[in-house]
Formats: C-alpha cells, structure tokens, sequence
C-alpha cells in the first residue's frame, strides 16, 4: 500500500451540540414545579430542565430540528411525544438513556456531555411525572443556535458541487461525494478549511478528502472507502474550522482534486430538499516552513471470527535516522464493531509513552480530529491497540464498506516524510488475540 492512501469508510458523525441557556436567576425546581394549566404553561419546562436541553441538545432539536435531527426537544409535548425511531416509548426515555449511554452518547463531541448534576435534574423531573414550568424562563429555548465556523484566514478556493443534491422523499439515510479540480500552478499551501453549510435541515456532518484523482463534480452516492487519498478536514455541528499552525501547510501543485463527502439524514421524510453544501478553503503562496502529512497507524491485517472477539496490537517504528516531527492532531477511525482503539508511543530515549490517541469505548458515531502535541523522532514506536466484537455469523475483514473493519488512527502532523519502501500499516508487527 502506498503510503499516502488510505481508504477510508464513511464517517458517521452525530450532532454536536452548542449553547443557549436559561438564566440561573429564574431556575426552576424539576421536583416542584406543577403539572397542568393552573401552575402556568402546561408547555412550558421547569428552568433547569429547559437549560439543559438548551446548552445540551437544542442547536439540533431546536424548534425547527437541523443537521438530520427527527425531533425537536424545546417543550414538555415535544418529551411526551412518542419517538420516531420506536413509537413504543417516548421521547424523554430515549433522551434519557441516550445521555448514559457510553457506546452511542449524546450529546457527542465537541459538547461536553450531560454531568452527573444535569443527570440527577433530569431523573427527577421525570420521577416527579413530568410535571410543567411555572416560572418563565429568560431564554427558555425555542432553538439552539449555531455561529458558522470562521477562518482567521481569507479563503480564495470555494469547493462545492456543479449542481445541488436533491434529496429523495423516501431516503432516511445518504452519502453524497462529490469531486472538485483546482488549478493550483506552483506550489502553494493549503493552511485553513471551513465548511459552508447551505441546508441544515438535512446535512448531519462533511468531510474534505485531499484525492489522488478526479472525481465527478456531481453529487454521486459513496462511502468513503470509495475515496483513495487523504482525509484533510471533518465538521459536525459545533464543530470549528480547520486551521494548521503557522509552520506548516499541505502542500498542492498542479492539479489539486478535493472530494467532498456529505453525510444527509431525513429521517422525517421531507420533501423537496435540496443542498450545495461544501467548503472554504485557504491557500497561500507564501509557503509555511513546512510540509504538513498524514499518517495512518494501525493495521488492515483484519479477520474477526463469527460469534468472536479480535485485539490487534501493532507496533510501527520511525527510521532511526528520521528527523524529529511535531504532531497537530489526531483521530481515530473503526467501523460498527470496534471497542476500543489505542495509540502511544514508546520513546526510544526510554521516556514516558505520550497518548497519541484514544477511544475507549470506541464510538462510530463520535469522530473527530484532537488536538495533540505530541514530538515524534527516529526510533521512536507507536503502538496502536484495537478491538473489536463480533455478533454476526459470518468474519468479518479488513474494508472500505461499513460492513468491514478497519484499524487507523490518523495522525496529522509536520514536517511530511517520505518514508522509503515503508509505511505505518504496511511494515507494523502486530501481535493479535482471538
């Protein structure tokens, strides 16, 4: 495998969450608060309730739900009301199991999930029988907002399809590719990505693919395996933009294809809804001290036996003569049945191991790229550690469909190296447990 393409799978990101709060001055009592007309509106939520789903959960189930969300969560009917998903319960037992469950979370990241305390407000208004607000809260909800993701940049490449995405009535569930060819002439630097989001009644998250070829400029059905390159920038929302530091940049010459990737969700099967979502990007021709590269970690020596369990630990060593590089982020990538994935580094000069990514337990729905400092030099090892479970009947192996598994953690970072006759997944030694 060349080492500078990585096939990746779809990415499905759920909703990030941001924040519109209700005054703690006016808070209302969860437990106390009355249950009908005569205490006040019988719409309304006490105050610490409505807070929580406003800094927690309202810039997707606002009063208008976005980014793929089938319901709103703004007042007391919409809790009572049955969930689209299971018309057997109703929605506040599914927020409720939702917010503890430590496999499929929400609120994802980057919002903080709920606290132990926002528990504890929540379990007993439910245990109370649900009971309406009584005070009128300063910002009861209504719709969380969004601030669009800013560049410090000026962007002078906008990346969006030829023509827009018409989402079918009947599909609940779609991912669209597109391809983007820019003329870029001499060499220059891409150093800031932000997306453009143009219908977020059914965009639930975008990923930017930097790719080895061109790609039809109309929005196609794909999954991500289906892109041979490297994956440059993912947004959900609450989510930022993409900026790299001043000493680095990804470098484009020629021909740059970019693919985008957008993952729809219509879950309420609305009609007539449309999209040219994408991105903005930066370049500059002022180039930044260094190339800026990707690295996979891990393995696609993958089979899971039916009815089994499969942990892979794989350690890659840098080149003994490799210069020292500085990670900017990192971001690890499974499929449906992984648990658990791992990345550290065992120093050559014997120092402490630094956290080079973890998912414990791993989440297919929560991917993102995080911060890392870490400082990698030659010699140094990284160990990458996954494990999967496999409840199906039949192996499962190593692919590009979501069906297949996969073992990465992508590490981004500067200067790029032009590792000879090696790579991270092809040349790790790896010993495995069934």
């Amino acid at each position: 495998m060349n080492h500078s393409r990585y096939l990746l799978s779809a990415l499905s990101l759920l909703s990030a969450l941001v924040v519109v709060a209700c005054s703690d001055a006016e808070k209302g009592s969860s437990g106390s608060s009355g249950s009908g007309p005569e205490n006040g509106n019988a719409e309304a939520l006490p105050c610490d309730v409505d807070k929580i789903l406003s800094t927690k959960c309202q810039t997707c189930h606002g009063a208008s739900p976005k980014f793929g969300a089938p319901f709103p969560l703004v007042d007391r009917s919409d809790l009572l009301a049955p969930a689209v998903s299971d018309p057997n319960k109703k929605v506040y037992e599914l927020v409720a199991a939702r917010a503890r469950d430590t496999a499929r979370p929400m609120p994802p990241p980057p919002t903080e999930r709920l606290t132990d305390a926002e528990l504890a407000i929540f379990d007993q208004w439910i245990a109370a029988g649900m009971p309406a607000g009584k005070d009128t809260c300063v910002d009861p909800g209504g719709g969380g907002t969004i601030d669009p993701p800013t560049l410090s940049c000026t962007p002078d490449v906008r990346l969006a399809p030829s023509a827009p995405y018409v989402m079918p009535k009947g599909v609940q569930d779609q991912y669209m590719c597109y391809g983007v060819d820019v003329e870029i002439g001499q060499k220059r630097h891409l150093v800031g990505i932000a997306p453009q989001i143009d219908n977020s009644t059914i965009v639930h998250h975008i990923l930017l693919f930097k790719a080895d070829e061109a790609s039809p400029s109309t929005p196609t059905p794909c999954e991500g395996g289906d892109i041979q390159g490297a994956l440059l920038a993912v947004w959900a929302p609450g989510g930022k933009a993409t900026e790299l530091p001043l000493e680095a940049g990804f470098p484009l010459e020629g021909t740059a294809h970019f693919v985008v990737q957008v993952h729809y969700s219509n879950i309420k099967g609305l009609d007539g809804q449309q999209d040219s979502t994408g991105f903005d990007v930066c370049t500059t021709t002022e180039l930044r001290p260094n190339d800026a590269g990707i690295f996979a970690f891990g393995t696609e020596d993958i089979n899971i036996p039916p009815h089994g369990s499969l942990d892979v630990s794989c350690d890659y060593q840098f080149p003994r003569d490799m210069g020292a590089i500085s990670v900017i982020s990192v971001m690890p990538h499974m499929h449906h049945l992984g648990k658990h994935l791992s990345s550290n580094t065992v120093p050559t000069d014997g120092s402490e191991p630094s956290n080079l990514g973890l998912a414990d337990p791993w989440n297919f729905d929560n991917q993102i790229w995080y911060d890392n400092d870490t400082i990698l030099r030659g010699g140094d090892t990284v160990r990458t550690r996954c494990a999967w479970d496999n409840p199906g009947n039949s192996a499962v192996e190593f692919g590009e469909r979501t069906q297949d598994e996969m073992c990465y953690n992508f590490v981004m970072y500067y200067p790029s190296q032009e590792l000879e006759l090696t790579s991270p997944t092809d040349d790790a030694s790896c010993v495995t447990t069934k």
